[in-house]
């Protein structure tokens, strides 16, 4: 990528997808292990938060690197994902990276209560939201952005809803929603007016 050899090139932005995959594939393990709570809370949640360190090292790596572009053959037909990793997406990435790594450590213990939602499908929710949130940062067009943005609203709606037996955490999941959606036809307008202006 822009003239990278391999091994600088996998440390950067492949090495973020290498991430996103990891966390799909924790989540997607969750689902199977779904009321293994020991499992769950021992293996799946702190190896999640070994990815999210590996993230945050990627990222500072990739600031003080050249920017990287990647093109992935996902998405509608004739339509595939365009991805950007630079010195501002790389920032963000160290944040997420540093801030899940945190939230996933003290999940590992939390979620050994076992209620609400299983266990299993709180860590698929929970590791797609991450994966989603890191696709974001690096989208550089307006399909990718909205479709990690939906991916992120969803993914962060059913995790509120954990606790789905609880009225109040429904309504606040519903109005949370809302706000998301409300967010996703603001951006889409803003969109529309920066290309009309070219």
């Amino acid at each position: 990528m822009n003239g990278f050899s391999p091994y600088a090139s996998w440390i950067h932005l492949d090495g973020v997808l290498v991430v996103v995959v990891a966390w799909l594939l924790i989540g997607v393990v969750g689902v199977v292990a779904l009321r293994r709570l020991r499992f769950v809370a021992v293996v799946l949640f702190p190896v999640g938060a070994l990815f999210s360190v590996v993230l945050m090292a990627v990222g500072i790596n990739a600031a003080f690197a050249t920017p990287e572009v990647a093109v992935l053959p996902l998405g509608l037909p004739q339509l595939p994902f365009h991805l950007r990793l630079d010195s501002l997406s790389a920032f963000f990435l160290i944040l997420i990276g540093g801030v899940s790594a945190g939230v996933s450590t003290f999940a590992a213990g939390y979620f050994r209560r076992g209620e609400g939602t299983p266990p299993g499908l709180i860590c698929l929710e929970y590791h797609v939201f991450l994966a989603s949130i890191a696709m974001l940062v690096m989208a550089d067009d307006a399909y990718v952005f909205m479709v990690m943005w939906e991916t992120m609203a969803f993914s962060s709606f059913f995790l509120v809803l954990a606790n789905h037996r609880m009225p109040e955490i429904r309504r606040a999941a519903y109005l949370y929603m809302l706000v998301a959606h409300i967010g996703a036809l603001g951006i889409l307008l803003c969109f529309g007016v920066l290309q009309a202006g070219t």
